[in-house]
């Protein structure tokens, strides 16, 4: 079996830049381990930092992309070849619309993994010519794959005839412990990782454990990751003016033996995202992968991720996510509880096996 794969890699022999060209390297090494010829054709990412340079350069690599792709596809084995493009929707869907209608006049298997959360909200805000545009996509695809459920429903609403695939992120194996990591019980400690930016909220969660430290003196707040520098600054010069500064500990971007020995000894992950297009996120994975109990926002998929409505948080009140946490420190045999739920959630949904396994078995119905 032969796939192109259309999305956005980067230089394979550089760090990826975001969780975009993280997410398809990934799904290119899973097609691979799966035993599949993965064509990859790279999708152009904008370098420009001024937003009327990037407009400009996006437009003219959705031209690149598109001489590229008819190069690509013209020429290649229709029967025993599929065309598998990562999409957004959004400001991207006419792109996204033409690679689609491209590969399937050429008479390929088309397959649209529609990726990030959000698209929902975007499909009622948008006007007739876009939600026909968007439903014209579905429907010329042989499958559509979707990182979140929410996302795979909302498709099944709007395209009834489509068939959808649900793709969540994974931990790899050999991440996540093979039992139980029991946690200190001496101290609590809360995490946030991931990129440092506004969207994540970061300097609510400083707010959020201030508050928390006024109730209780056992606790200790880690910051892991990088990101945009000026919210960075801001976030630093917060932790800098805290009262509870020394309770805060401040980590960059780490490795993974690194993350793992510190993920051992938190209890609680602390993630009141406000991101639009937040899709499955892999900190949160990796996070209730060793045990951490997750407090998150309602925002897009991460509700249905955690799959318990005592830990999500409505809407940006500091004191909704202090009563949250509160309850859970106040009650260590629920804390513990949660904990091994968690461990055992992202077990049996979210792993690297557990998610290759199901889509080997589509996968072979689609080359049937």
């Amino acid at each position: 079996m032969n796939l192109y794969l259309y999305a956005s890699f980067g230089n394979f022999n550089e760090i990826p830049a975001g969780g975009g060209q993280t997410s398809a390297r990934r799904l290119k090494k899973t097609l691979e381990r799966l035993g599949i010829v993965v064509l990859p054709i790279n999708r152009h990412r904008p370098q420009s930092s001024t937003r009327l340079l990037r407009i400009f350069e996006l437009y003219w690599a959705g031209i690149i992309d598109i001489v590229l792709l008819v190069k690509n596809l013209l020429f290649g084995d229709r029967k025993d070849t599929a065309f598998l493009f990562i999409g957004y929707s959004g400001s991207m869907l006419p792109l996204e619309f033409t690679i689609g209608s491209i590969s399937k006049m050429l008479g390929y298997k088309t397959i649209y993994f529609l990726k990030g959360g959000g698209s929902d909200v975007i499909y009622k805000k948008e006007k007739s010519l876009y939600k026909c545009l968007f439903r014209t996509v579905l429907k010329f695809c042989t499958i559509v794959l979707t990182e979140g459920e929410v996302i795979e429903n909302f498709i099944r609403v709007v395209s009834s005839k489509s068939k959808t695939f649900y793709l969540p992120n994974y931990t790899e194996n050999g991440f996540a412990p093979d039992v139980y990591p029991r946690k200190p019980e001496d101290q609590i400690g809360i995490v946030y990782l991931g990129r440092i930016c506004q969207e994540k909220n970061i300097l609510l969660s400083v707010e959020i454990f201030e508050r928390l430290c006024m109730r209780f003196h056992n606790i200790q707040l880690t910051i892991i990751g990088n990101g945009d520098s000026g919210y960075e600054e801001k976030v630093e010069e917060k932790i800098k003016q805290s009262y509870y500064s020394k309770h805060i500990r401040r980590e960059g971007k780490i490795n993974h033996e690194k993350l793992k020995e510190l993920l051992r000894t938190q209890h609680i992950f602390l993630f009141p995202s406000n991101e639009p297009r937040e899709g499955h996120s892999n900190a949160l994975n990796e996070a209730m992968s060793w045990g951490l109990v997750p407090v998150v926002s309602s925002n897009n998929f991460l509700p249905s991720i955690v799959g318990d409505k005592s830990l999500v948080a409505q809407g940006f009140e500091p004191e909704e996510y202090v009563r949250i946490i509160a309850h859970l420190i106040e009650n260590r045999e629920l804390l513990e509880e949660k904990s091994r739920h968690m461990y055992e959630r992202v077990k049996m949904n979210f792993t690297q096996s557990v998610v290759e396994e199901r889509l080997k078995t589509e996968l072979v119905k689609l080359f049937e």
